[in-house]
């Protein structure tokens, strides 16, 4: 199989999987198994859920020595209980699932389970509540976004009840002209077609290359990124809008996805934004304050399986100065 079809296959995989991972703290099914059943029937997947049980030693307090971790705190009989009841409501939805629940931390436990099952996509929450949950989000997230190659499917706080982003029909998705920018625009593509929905290109210039545009330009500066963006043969079939923005990425990121009213935001994650304080980095800043969910994924996807590697606008601007 040459590279090219590699990636066909990575691509393909990713914006149609069939197995979902869904990683839950049992607090969050009302909010993820709606995004699950919708996206498990447009791929026609299966779903598996997972959650990780926690040692309670290992759990946070607060400042007055109180568990501060608002995750599950009942018998494991209750955990498996509760596993059970999810699985029916999506098998009542006509979705077939499995169950995994396993002593761990939650990368740990994901991590682990990605191989096997062969899934090509995890759905999560990252719940973001308070000083404590903020904090923790950007832990488990940073932890999962740096061990995990497959695409993450991310519902934040302010997207947690909005179902009307379950089944997407405008995707946003900030891209760079630099490495190989081409396999997430081809991922996006795939997206939209899955889900007969409009997509928006963003471009966000370098700080270097922004001065040397003419604002008058912009326009059609953004015109002529269509043919660089688009391969040959997709322009028009799903419809696509190239736009151009100057400024904070995170911040211009949530204007443009606020103006479309867009469903989901597609954003990649680089190596550097994983070192670096997660809760420093655009991916982050988008993930905790975007009103739609976020699905991310690694700018070196499967470097380890010779798969070629994406990079995004947001990726490359990440890590970016808090405020």
């Amino acid at each position: 199989m040459t590279p090219l079809d590699l990636g066909t296959v990575q691509t393909t995989a990713a914006a149609a999987p069939r197995r979902i991972l869904l990683a839950t703290d049992l607090t969050d099914g009302d909010q993820l198994i709606p995004h699950a059943v919708a996206q498990a029937k447009a791929s026609g997947a299966s779903v598996i859920l997972v959650h990780a049980i926690l040692p309670s030693e290992t759990l946070p307090l607060d400042s007055q020595g109180s568990m501060a971790y608002a995750g599950w705190s009942g018998s494991e009989e209750d955990i498996r209980q509760s596993l059970n009841e999810m699985r029916c409501r999506i098998e009542e939805q006509g979705v077939a699932c499995d169950v995994v629940a396993r002593h761990g931390f939650p990368a740990d436990v994901v991590e682990d389970e990605i191989r096997p099952t062969h899934a090509t996509r995890l759905i999560m929450a990252s719940h973001g509540r308070g000083k404590w949950g903020q904090l923790m989000m950007g832990s488990v997230a940073n932890q999962i976004l740096g061990r995990v190659s497959i695409p993450v499917f991310v519902v934040g706080p302010k997207s947690l009840s909005c179902p009307e982003h379950i089944a997407p029909r405008r995707l946003l998705h900030a891209v760079s002209l630099t490495g190989n920018y081409r396999a997430g625009v081809r991922l996006s593509l795939e997206l939209a077609r899955t889900w007969n929905a409009e997509l928006t290109l963003l471009h966000i210039p370098d700080r270097d290359v922004e001065s040397s545009i003419h604002p008058g330009c912009s326009l059609s500066w953004a015109e002529n990124l269509v043919s660089l963006l688009l391969p040959e043969g997709q322009k028009g079939h799903p419809p696509v809008q190239v736009q151009v923005a100057f400024g904070n990425v995170a911040d211009e990121i949530r204007k443009e996805a606020t103006r479309i009213c867009a469903d989901w935001i597609i954003l990649g994650v680089d190596e550097e934004s994983l070192v670096w304080p997660f809760v420093n980095s655009t991916a982050y800043k988008v993930m905790a304050a975007a009103n739609c969910p976020v699905l991310t994924f690694r700018n070196d996807p499967f470097a380890r399986e010779g798969f070629p590697a994406v990079h995004s606008a947001a990726s490359k601007a990440a890590p970016v100065a808090a405020g």
